[in-house]
Order: C-alpha cells, then sequence, then structure tokens
C-alpha cells in the first residue's frame, strides 16, 4: 500500500514537474527556428541554413556544371568597375558559329563536392542570388537578349520556366512560361549597363501551379509581382530536373558583340543566405 504524500513532499514534486515542463517548453522554442529556416520566408537575423553552393572565383569555370561558349569566352576577372572584386566575365564576339545555333555564352548549372546541384524534387525551396553587370549588350526592337534564365533538363524539357530578358524597348523583365507555355511578364525595370544590379529569386519547386511559387528582390528590395504580391503561384519545374544558366543568349536579330559580368552567385535556402553583400 502506497504512502500518502505529505505536503512537503507534494510540494518537491509539483516543482519537479514544473521544472521539467518549462525546460521541454524551452527545447522547443529553441528547435523551432531551425524549421524556420527552410521555410517560405526569409528566417530571422541570425537565423538561416548553410549555403548550399557559392562560386569562389579561384575556382574559375570548375564551379559550374558547364559553360556553353557558341562562341565566347568565361574567365575570371577584376571588377571593371572596381568595386567588387574578383567576377566572372562572359563575353561573346557575337559572330554565328553557323546558321542553326544561336549564340550564346552561358555558365550552366552548380557543381558541389557532392556532385551538381539541381532542383528537382516538389515541394524544396532554393534562393538564388547574384550581382549582375552588362555592357556592352545590342538590342534591337523586336528581338530579346537572356540574360539568366531557370532551363529545364531530361524527359519533357521544353522551355525555361523562368527567364530575365534585355528587350529591344530600353528594358528588362523577369518571365513566366507555364506549362502550357504561355507567357506572363513578372516584373519589368529600365535596362541599365555598365552598372551593377543584385538579384535574388526565391523558388518552390513543383510542377504545379497551384503549389509551385517564383519571388523576386531587385537591389536588395522585393518585388511586387502580378496581382499585386511579393509571391506569385507557378510551376518551376519543368522536365526532370531544372538549374539556372548566366550570361548572353540571343535572338538572331541582334547582332555586335556582348559581355555579361557575374558576382557573387550562390543558391541556398533562405534571401539572406544568398543576398549580394557590399
Amino acid at each position: 500500500m502506497k504512502r500518502p504524500l505529505t505536503p512537503h513532499l507534494r510540494k518537491g514534486v509539483a516543482l519537479a514537474v514544473g521544472l521539467a515542463l518549462t525546460g521541454a517548453c524551452s527545447a522547443v522554442a529553441h528547435r523551432a527556428p531551425a524549421a524556420a529556416r527552410t521555410g517560405d520566408a526569409p528566417p530571422a537575423a541570425g537565423r538561416h541554413a548553410a549555403t548550399l553552393w557559392r562560386a569562389d572565383p579561384a575556382r574559375g569555370t570548375g564551379n559550374f556544371e558547364g559553360t556553353e561558349t557558341k562562341p565566347g569566352t568565361v574567365r575570371v576577372v577584376d571588377d571593371p568597375a572596381g568595386r567588387h572584386g574578383k567576377s566572372f566575365e562572359l563575353h561573346t564576339s557575337g559572330e554565328k558559329v553557323d546558321g542553326p545555333t544561336r549564340v550564346r555564352v552561358e555558365t550552366r548549372g552548380h557543381r558541389t563536392s557532392a556532385g551538381p546541384l539541381r532542383f528537382s524534387r516538389e515541394g524544396d525551396v532554393y534562393y538564388i542570388g547574384w550581382r549582375s553587370m552588362w555592357g556592352p549588350l545590342p538590342t534591337k526592337k523586336g528581338e530579346w537578349v537572356v540574360l539568366w534564365q531557370l532551363k529545364d533538363y531530361g524527359s519533357g524539357a521544353a522551355t525555361p520556366p523562368l527567364s530575365l530578358r534585355a528587350r529591344g524597348d530600353g528594358t528588362a523583365d523577369l518571365e513566366y512560361c507555364d506549362p502550357e507555355l504561355r507567357t506572363t511578364r513578372l516584373w519589368h525595370t529600365p535596362l541599365t549597363l555598365h552598372a551593377w544590379h543584385d538579384f535574388v529569386v526565391g523558388i518552390k519547386v513543383s510542377k504545379d501551379p497551384a503549389r509551385g511559387w517564383v519571388r523576386l528582390w531587385h537591389d536588395g528590395t522585393a518585388q511586387q509581382l502580378p496581382g499585386g504580391t511579393e509571391q506569385y503561384p507557378a510551376a518551376t519545374l519543368r522536365g526532370d530536373w531544372v538549374t539556372d544558366k548566366w550570361g548572353v543568349y540571343r535572338s538572331d536579330g541582334d547582332r555586335g558583340a556582348a559581355t555579361a559580368w557575374l558576382n557573387s552567385p550562390a543558391v541556398g535556402r533562405s534571401y539572406r543566405d544568398v543576398a549580394p553583400a557590399g
């Protein structure tokens, strides 16, 4: 037969239980930011996941899964503006290598110690950040130059879900192409040459436009997308996987040499992981 607890013992048991519950709640509160680090929104200051990939200029083109130079060169040089140190220079003479091939000089994908980083799993969230400068960049009315794209690969690949394009009307825009190949201009801005601009694109990976989404920051400011919100529903996965490309890829009507400068490209799980610093 159990002896009843004396008032003194009851007080001690209550104190011990209270301390245990307080410790458990503290542990949950401490762990909660870790879940937020891979969520849809940028995390609170000081709470962010490790960058998944960041280009090191010392590795040159070894940072990328590949380069496409038709024709062109990709090399590391000092920032011609003297502001951001070593940068990638992607230059094309603009002379077509043959009739069917469009002029392009681009990096493709991201190489890590574990292999290529590709976006393929439904529901994953990625943020891609970089700094770009262009010039010369000849454009012509009715033509286009792709400066960055989220490109699809594998079975069912058709056209990039996202493209940052320079137009012949003095603007640049972010264009979304849905699974039915219908295009929507998500955002646009005046095109300025010989000046650095920062970009961060956030994506939730999905073939379902009701589940995937796109976000955009330009020069550190979140941009409003169609519908007046900062997050646009989009099918960001096409084919077996998507990855991104930087450089110059253009329609046949544009002529002449072109150069794209790239600095601080990175991929992470939050805006804070990849936003260019300084």
